[in-house]
């Protein structure tokens, strides 16, 4: 494994890009199109995003991380179409009666790509990691259903305390503080990913970052094989991931790409042979096999600064969100993009009536309601806006994005006599100042990790390590609790839809404004398109091509 630094080989990679190629180095033997077998070299090319972050597990994670994660590491289980659980790293769990002891049995066969075996210590080394609240991941709350993993977080209780046991190396037992209906969704999620033992112990560490490629080892179906920050990461297949023969690829090749029309114009021109594109190819691709559309479980969000003026009234907040004609701002993004009153993603499926989340809620959790916003932003002392102070939207610098801050801004001067200024930032940047508190008006957006409305809802309980605008509500905790507990299937999701009602509709804490529908462009000949029904997306690494 290598590390190709950007500045020595910027001239090269940028000829192989614009050539269309992909940078493959193979085996004795193989060559590009080639394998020594004499069989078709199998090769992929698509995109990723230039975020920031590390590789790191138990660390910072961003969308670099989720790339990484679909490719090299692997998990005890995962979800699969059919809405099971698909046994990856482990071969078997034992679960006692009440739900609260989890034992795993890992795979014999189950290695890192360098020989070592995968054992119970290295599921460990990550979530004892991740449990040091200097680590900087937004998902040690993920394990806070664990046996005093929360008090150990809070410095309230010793390591040694934690209910996750090492009982031999293949056999690890998670031991829950109460039983959690959906804690094998929580197993696909980032703390519950294993970093190897001796290699992977230092958080965010420059192996997390790419640079000691020969400790950025895999126990996935690839590897990362090449590296050029901000330009691309070539992964290659893993010979020795327990489950190879469902691999088809020999490698793929993510592109750091994030203007959708550049994307696009890639895969035009054949750079490209998976693409996530938007509501501009609908019309040019309506009857060809190379276009893939999918309902979206993303949600495109707005968060308040809830602890200084004017956000810390919750008149104002209310005012700002029902002042809001979400079918338009939707209708300024492309036909693809819906409204939505909802914080959870209205496609998201319930697992208690099979519906979706806006079905089964029975109707809107705003309304649009222009004279009402009036009289709330007067009541509040802002008559008309006279008075109101600045206030700046701070967004990714993305044409989505841009689009709807000017939708947003439009509609809150033209509705309310308020001129928000708009702030346009790099991705990391906007991200930054989101975790830091640092905005009036924030974007936000959440893809679930695992299928379930807590995903979604969690960020905002008093104590989650999301929580960005740092809202706080004693019936909202209460709810989601209820909820982390709650058996009945049916019962856990009332719970979750009246805890939506609290966020958005009583305190306002954010404003709800778009869900899409996903647009791929894909080679017709790609085939095995396996759909991850946590995400809703295509799982790439399953994909074949069609000789």
């Amino acid at each position: 494994m290598k590390k190709l630094w950007k500045k020595a080989l910027s001239a090269v990679v940028a000829a192989s890009i614009a050539a269309g190629l992909t940078a493959c180095g193979g085996s004795s033997g193989e060559t590009a199109e080639t394998k020594a077998d004499g069989s078709a070299y199998k090769s992929v090319t698509t995109t990723m995003s230039m975020e920031g972050g590390t590789l790191d597990s138990a660390g910072i994670i961003s969308y670099w991380w989720w790339t990484y994660n679909g490719y090299a590491t692997g998990s005890l289980v995962e979800l699969a179409e059919d809405g099971t659980f698909k046994y990856i790293l482990a071969e078997s769990v034992d679960i006692n009666d009440d739900m609260t002891e989890y034992t795993f049995h890992i795979r014999e066969d189950a290695n890192w790509n360098n020989g070592d075996a995968v054992t119970s210590e290295d599921f460990y080394n990550t979530i004892t990691r991740a449990l040091d609240p200097n680590c900087g991941n937004g998902y040690s709350s993920m394990l806070f259903s664990i046996e005093n993993a929360q008090a150990i977080y809070d410095g309230e209780a010793d390591m040694s305390t934690l209910g996750v046991e090492c009982v031999d190396e293949k056999t690890l037992k998670f031991t829950l503080a109460t039983s959690t209906p959906y804690f094998m969704d929580l197993l696909t999620l980032p703390v519950y990913i294993p970093t190897h033992r001796t290699l992977q112990t230092e958080t965010n560490g420059a192996w997390s970052m790419g640079e000691d490629m020969d400790a950025l080892v895999s126990c996935g179906p690839f590897y990362l094989a090449e590296y050029v920050p901000n330009q691309y990461c070539l992964f290659k297949r893993n010979d020795t991931y327990v489950l190879k023969d469902d691999i088809k690829l020999d490698e793929v090749k993510t592109l750091a790409m994030e203007d959708t029309q550049a994307i696009i114009s890639a895969y035009k021109t054949g750079e490209l042979t998976f693409a996530q594109a938007d509501y501009t190819v609908l019309g040019e691709y309506k009857d060809s096999p190379e276009l893939v559309t999918l309902d979206s479980i993303v949600s495109n969000y707005e968060l308040f600064n809830v602890n200084k003026a004017p956000f810390d009234d919750v008149k104002v907040r209310e005012a700002f969100s029902i002042a809001i004609d979400r079918d338009a701002v939707a209708a300024a993004c492309g036909e693809n993009y819906t409204g939505s009153t909802f914080f959870v993603a209205k496609k998201l499926i319930s697992k208690a009536s099979g519906k979706t989340w806006d079905e089964e809620a029975g109707g809107e959790l705003l309304e649009y309601n222009v004279e009402k916003a009036k009289e709330l932003l007067a009541q509040a002392g802002y008559p008309n806006g006279e008075g109101f102070p600045a206030v700046t939207y701070k967004y990714p610098s993305t044409q989505l994005e841009s689009d709807i801050a000017q939708a947003l801004q439009a509609q809150w001067k033209e509705n309310l006599g308020i001129e928000v200024q708009l702030e346009a930032q790099e991705t990391q940047v906007n991200i930054s100042d989101r975790r830091n508190g640092d905005f009036d008006i924030c974007r936000m957006q959440w893809m679930a990790d695992f299928a379930d409305p807590f995903t979604y809802l969690a960020m905002y309980m008093s104590t989650d390590a999301y929580n960005d605008n740092k809202c706080a509500c004693d019936a909202y905790d209460e709810l989601m609790n209820q909820s982390m507990t709650e058996t009945d299937t049916t019962k856990r999701y009332e719970l979750m839809h009246e805890a939506e009602k609290v966020l958005v509709s009583e305190y306002f804490w954010g404003i709800p404004v778009i869900n899409r529908q996903q647009v791929y462009l894909m080679n017709d000949n790609l085939v095995n398109r396996v759909i991850d029904p946590s995400r809703n997306t295509i799982r790439t690494k399953y994909l074949d091509i069609q000789e």
